[in-house]
């Protein structure tokens, strides 16, 4: 065994001026016991044959490498440890035993093709170190699937559920754009799935993605789209749950899997605002602070502002807030705010009627703000307000209100240029929010109490992560013109005050 690793050190490093390691035709690379072996900025080239055993190969360094040769190679386990913005290349394809670790750095299918085995994995991918195949390739496992219950083959991103027995189920995942009659542009991430078992699955199906595959996607009108003859023609699948956070489209009650992908939605949106939740707080005796964002606009007029107080029977009007989208549409998020005049001494309800150009309308959530209390708000937004989700009854009709301990992140805007505000709903106590850059380094921690708005200044370009301990994670976008997104280590301002 030591002699083996000897070996490896000894041929390593009589090699750094050698671009390339070749394993010559009739010769035999064999790794035995746990071996690990680091190739720094050099290529492989397997033209004999290479066993890896159950050893690792980490390719590291800040410039590029290729794996080529006539010959399979077989890899354990495959780490990438590359900086600089450097990458590994596939010349040839290759196979997989047991994972792909992603420390730093792209693996570049390159128009080839990596095998896994039935039990291997990728681990550590993320939306700067991760599988690429802009000049086609695809990834591949098999597994057999017996009522699958929420299983991520090789965690490829493509979730399978189902009560039926599927077999011998075929995964593969690609990484250029599909389009064909149907649909125009897709994202830059393809599953083709074959089970040998196709019919009545009545299975769920889960695409993960990255922001990176968006390929000018909106990420707000993600749906599944299927293809049964191999991508000529296009269904739209719609979606049954889409997750910008957690970057996921799940469809329920699919028949049968077998090409998918992910793009907008080209069925015309119904007129009307999507994603719209209003919130409000009591900043002073005098004023009523109302926000609130939509996610889409279609053909949109403005939100009507009414308010009901205590001792009232029925909503009335207040202020009206002309819509923000172009011409009515928009399909990037938009924030708005208005400031009530409300002195009055109890609870007053507010709602909005969201008024299509079309005079159609529906409303929104219905939200109770109390009065200031003594000793309460101090104008800097930390009054004692509060909202409802329970259900209340105006003029015997039910309606939902936002309720105080409903577990919640709101950020505004989002997107936004590196100054933006969040609030956290549902904690009874103060608690510690975590703002995270992309690749999961910490950059600050917040005190926050229930409903309390803290403000976060200097952010530079780049994708943000806010983690409350029990709440689901919320991402931030950020977007400054002229700023370079943030070295990793790289110390960001933040004017907020605890």
């Amino acid at each position: 065994m030591k002699k083996y690793i000897l070996l490896y050190k000894i041929l390593l490093l009589c090699l750094p001026g050698i671009a390339q390691l070749t394993i010559s035709d009739g010769a035999n690379w064999v790794n035995n016991g746990n071996v690990s072996v680091t190739i720094q900025n050099m290529n492989l080239a397997n033209n004999g044959t290479f066993h890896a055993g159950t050893s690792s190969m980490k390719f590291a360094g800040n410039q590029n490498s290729t794996i080529s040769g006539s010959n399979l190679p077989l890899f354990n386990i495959l780490e990438m440890s590359k900086t600089n913005g450097a990458k590994v290349l596939l010349n040839r394809s290759i196979s997989i035993g047991s994972s792909i670790n992603f420390i730093s750095g792209q693996l570049d299918l390159n128009g080839n093709n990596i095998l896994m085995n039935s039990s291997a994995m990728i681990a550590g991918e993320s939306e700067t170190n991760r599988i690429i195949g802009p000049n086609g390739g695809f990834v591949e496992i098999t597994q057999n699937m017996n009522v699958p219950a929420s299983v991520n083959a090789g965690n490829l991103g493509a979730t399978i559920s189902s009560n039926a027995d599927l077999g011998s189920v075929i995964i593969r995942r690609g990484h250029t754009p599909q389009s064909g009659t149907g649909l125009t542009a897709g994202i830059d991430r393809y599953y083709l799935i074959n089970p040998t078992n196709n019919d009545n699955l009545n299975a769920t199906l889960r695409l993960k993605y990255f922001d990176t595959e968006l390929n000018g996607q909106n990420e707000n009108a993600l749906v599944i789209y299927k293809s049964n003859n191999d991508g000529a023609d296009w269904n739209n699948m719609s979606q049954t749950t889409r997750n910008t956070n957690a970057n996921y489209v799940e469809k329920t009650g699919l028949g049968n899997l077998t090409l998918q992908t992910l793009a907008n939605d080209n069925v015309v949106n119904p007129d009307g605002a999507t994603g719209v939740v209003l919130s409000g707080q009591r900043k002073k005796a005098t004023e009523v602070t109302l926000k609130w964002t939509s996610q889409t606009e279609t053909n949109m007029n403005g939100y009507q502002i009414q308010r009901r107080l205590k001792n009232e029977a029925d909503f009335a009007d207040r202020a009206f807030a002309n819509t923000l989208a172009p011409g009515g549409s928009s399909f990037s998020p938009l924030s708005y705010q208005n400031i009530d005049e409300n002195s009055y001494a109890d609870t007053s309800y507010y709602r909005l009627k969201i008024v299509t150009n079309n005079a159609t309308f529906i409303y929104s959530n219905v939200i109770a703000v109390p009065a200031r209390t003594k000793g309460g708000g101090n104008g800097n937004g930390n009054g004692n307000n509060t909202t409802a989700d329970d259900m209340t009854t105006v003029n015997g009709k039910s309606m939902t209100q936002t309720n105080s301990l409903t577990k919640k992140i709101t950020v505004g805007p989002n997107p936004n240029n590196g100054n933006f505000w969040f609030s956290v709903s549902g904690i009874e106590k103060e608690t510690i929010a975590t703002l995270f850059y992309i690749d999961g380094k910490q950059i600050r921690e917040f005190k926050v109490i229930n409903l309390q708005q803290v403000r976060v200044n200097g952010l530079r370009s780049g994708l943000y992560i806010l983690k409350v301990p029990g709440f689901e994670t919320q991402k931030i976008i950020v977007n400054v013109k002229g700023n370079a997104i943030p070295q990793i280590n790289q110390p960001i301002i933040d004017n907020t005050k605890l």
